[in-house]
């Protein structure tokens, strides 16, 4: 009865506010308390590496207000989550979407944690919890993903959720930035999804 109250709860909080949780983590729309963590995000050399250059503070300072207002938009180009752990509280990293043009039935799916995140099988739990999301409460049909050849950890979860490799289909652009390149392409569909 207990996980019966607890699923529904589950269910009733994404419907209402885009939040949603996992095992260990609680996922929520970015807010304006956030500024500091993207900024440690976008401004890592380390983090950045398989991404695009580095930002500077201002450049990421204005990349987070787009983030932000995006987020709130009826119909945004693009949204963000901060991934919080349930333990601590911490957040950990910010997972997004972003619908280019007007198809909304597909959006491309992307995920950053902070170093101390790494390790933990984090991206696994908190993209397979937005791809969950997208597809029950999002109406979306495919999820698409690029990245780095070079980023073996990457490609490895990618593969762990089901995700079906392809060639390129759309440009590639970090939040405003050109990116590096993006030799990997794939794709995963609700039937593609593996938990």
């Amino acid at each position: 009865m207990e996980q019966l109250i607890s699923k529904q709860s589950r269910i009733e909080s994404i419907k209402n506010s885009h939040v949603f949780t996992t095992e260990r983590l609680l996922i929520r729309p970015i807010e304006p308390r956030d500024k500091l963590l993207f900024r440690q995000l976008y401004t890592d050399k380390k983090i950045m590496r398989n991404i695009a250059e580095p930002m500077t503070i201002e450049q990421a300072d204005r990349a987070f207000e787009t983030s932000l207002s995006n987020t709130k938009k009826v119909n945004p180009t693009q949204m963000s989550w901060v991934i919080t752990s349930r333990d601590d509280e911490q957040a950990i990293g910010i997972e997004g979407l972003v619908w280019h043009g007007e198809d909304r039935s597909q959006a491309e799916i992307g995920i950053m944690l902070l170093r101390k995140a790494n390790g933990k099988l984090l991206p696994e739990e908190a993209m397979g919890a937005l791809m969950e999301y997208a597809y029950s409460k999002l109406e979306i049909v495919r999820i698409n993903a690029q990245f780095s050849g070079r980023n073996l950890a990457t490609e490895r979860f990618v593969k762990k959720l089901g995700f079906v490799f392809e060639t390129p289909l759309i440009s590639t652009e970090c939040i405003g930035k050109p990116s590096k390149s993006f030799d990997k392409h794939c794709f995963a569909e609700k039937n593609h999804y593996k938990l």
